[in-house]
């Protein structure tokens, strides 16, 4: 796994996390334990910290950056889908980020809050806890996630975990 100490700071990355070999994470970058770092996710904690709670799923090619001044918090068991990209962002406990979404600046998402697949959330946008943005400029679609959708990010974010720990015991590299 390529990380990078960048001005005399070096992620710091749990034992217990799994960042494949592809993923890139530079400076200062803090990742808690059960965390899934998939192929091709990039962490560039240049400019700034960035923090990932425990459990975090960050999967491929996800883009996580940071802004002069600026730091990035993702609090436990978040789902960041695939391609996904944010900047400057605080996510609370148990967030999903849908595939392909853009979250830029200084974006705050809430409580088991969901952005769509493909939505970009526009620079201070606040996303209300348990609430659903979409859309492009995304949009408060929806003011409650129901407790189903609320027990299937749990359950995912749980299933990754323990796929962070599989990749850690199993991963062989066949070449």
């Amino acid at each position: 796994m390529p990380s990078y100490q960048l001005q005399g700071k070096s992620p710091r990355i749990d034992a217990d996390a799994f960042i494949h070999p592809e993923a890139v994470i530079i400076g200062e970058a803090s990742i808690g334990a059960g965390c899934f770092v998939g192929p091709g996710a990039v962490i560039r904690a240049d400019f700034g910290p960035v923090t990932l709670g425990e459990g975090v799923s960050l999967q491929d090619n996800a883009v996580i950056h940071v802004s002069p001044g600026s730091r990035v918090l993702v609090e436990d068991d978040c789902i960041i889908g695939h391609g996904a990209l944010l900047h400057d962002v605080h996510l609370a406990r148990g967030c999903v980020i849908g595939m392909g979404a853009i979250l830029l600046f200084d974006v705050v998402c809430g409580k088991e809050s969901f952005v769509a697949a493909g939505a970009v959330v526009t620079r201070g946008t606040k996303i209300p806890e348990g609430s659903v943005a979409a859309g492009n400029p995304a949009e408060i679609i929806r003011q409650e996630t129901s407790p189903e959708r609320i027990r299937e990010a749990r359950d995912g974010a749980r299933l990754y975990r323990e796929l962070a720990a599989s990749y850690r015991e199993s991963m062989k590299h066949l070449s």
